[in-house]
């Protein structure tokens, strides 16, 4: 959830960053000949960067790429998997030298993929989306995160939702239940304190994860509705909702019912203090389904923060964890594109769901193998409340770059939540005004 983008490299820096790829086995040449020109049984090599570092959802993708490869013998899928900021830092750069991937993954968004397609670097994938049936396939709101000026340019990667996990075993030492007010969860987060058990695990350390508390307040405070306006450039986030919101995530700092000292914490250490039954409840995103389970097995729960104003309905703030987008530059986009398409089809959503990834398709969750907390999740991603934004993946690097530092600094009692909400507007309009959004 972390981005990185630089809008221009000279080309000696352009030239390093993409030769060290090789320490991630990154490819940089296009070997094999477009499906034009190659004759006739010639196998075609199409370069693909994905960030699937996990081992179950690494095996999930090779397990998806041999069964295309025994389906299509002419098509090869050289891939390079790689952590997404070591990506970032390559991917413009390898897209200019025409030398980069064929189909990569990318933060979709106005100021992440949005910036690649103003720069003409990506395929328009908006007559194959067509012709393929993605519109009747996917969710519409994942084909409008892909959208920009009425053309699609990716795939929704999976479906990611921002809560709160809880140990049902301190729940029920508690004598409490999972709540439906905001109300109920503070009286959660009281019964800890008083117990000697910490409410919620809290880190900020690396700074990134107060970008999902971010999201998680002000959705619970401003609504799907209030983050939108500003998304749309009709409001601002310099508004008195937002600094309320985050004031309101101090606030459980203040009161005692975090981690002490979160700024010194990492994600990782945050992870284990839930894991090791130190703190009732941990607020971060789906993608920590696998390691929920496999550190807690059935004890561990899932829920959306309650709307803390009652007007505001239920809802998790969300979006899609990523798109698949494919280069301007590639010699063989229809293997390319057929690739894709096959990555996201009724063939591969059970390998995906099994490997505790939510697709941007459905299936019927009881014919997979799935653990109890899995199906609980993609349950709530199927609500018909829908979803609100998780923000951080839509901003410019600049704004969350200067959110991250002002977050730390509420956390530590330095700012306000205005603030916070007066700096981030602030750099919203210069990263627009550059056009980076």
């Amino acid at each position: 959830m972390k981005k990185w983008i630089r809008s221009m490299v000279p080309i000696m820096l352009m030239s390093s960053l993409i030769l060290s790829a090789c320490t991630t086995n990154a490819p940089v040449k296009q070997e094999s000949k477009s499906a034009g020109d190659a004759k006739k049984g010639e196998v075609v090599t199409v370069n693909f960067w994905d960030n699937y570092t996990d081992t179950t959802q690494s095996k999930a993708m090779d397990a998806i790429i041999a069964n295309f490869e025994k389906q299509n013998g002419n098509i090869k899928i050289k891939r390079s998997s790689m952590k997404a900021d070591d990506q970032r830092k390559l991917i413009k750069p390898a897209l200019l030298s025409k030398e980069g991937p064929d189909l990569f993954a990318y933060d979709a968004g106005p100021g992440y993929l949005g910036v690649l397609a103003k720069a003409n670097l990506l395929m328009d994938l908006t007559a194959k989306s067509e012709s393929l049936g993605w519109n009747k396939r996917f969710p519409a709101w994942i084909q409008e995160r892909n959208t920009f000026d009425k053309k699609i340019y990716g795939v929704g990667t999976q479906v990611e939702m921002l809560g709160v996990y809880y140990n049902k075993k301190i729940f029920k030492d508690l004598g409490v239940n999972v709540p439906k007010t905001y109300d109920e969860f503070l009286a959660i987060c009281k019964a800890a304190k008083d117990k000697g058990i910490v409410g919620i695990s809290l880190d900020d350390k690396d700074q990134w994860p107060a970008l999902h508390l971010e999201s998680i307040f002000y959705t619970a405070v401003a609504g799907k509705t209030g983050i939108e306006a500003v998304l749309n450039g009709q409001k601002s986030f310099d508004q008195p909702i937002f600094a309320e919101s985050l004031d309101i995530f101090k606030k459980l700092i203040t009161d005692g019912y975090t981690t002490k000292s979160p700024l010194a914490i990492s994600y990782e250490d945050g992870n284990k203090e839930f894991f090791t039954g130190k703190a009732a409840m941990r607020m971060t995103g789906t993608w920590m389904v696998s390691g929920m389970v496999e550190n807690l097995k059935e004890d561990v729960g899932f829920f959306p923060l309650p709307s803390i104003k009652p007007e505001q309905p239920l809802m998790a703030p969300g979006g899609i964890g990523g798109t698949f987008a494919v280069s301007s530059g590639t010699k063989h986009p229809d293997e390319t594109v057929k690739f894709l398409d096959y990555m996201y089809s009724t063939d591969t959503a059970k390998t995906w769901y099994e490997a505790s990834i939510i697709p941007p398709m459905s299936i019927d969750i009881n014919t997979i193998n799935a653990n109890s907390l899995f199906k609980e999740v993609v349950s709530l991603s199927a609500s018909t409340a829908g979803q609100s934004y998780s923000i951080d993946v839509l901003m410019p690097q600049k704004v969350n770059d200067v959110t991250m530092n002002d977050l730390q600094e509420l956390i530590a009692g330095k700012k306000t939540g205005a603030d916070v909400v007066k700096n981030k507007q602030k750099a919203f309009e210069e990263e627009k005004a550059k056009g980076n959004y």
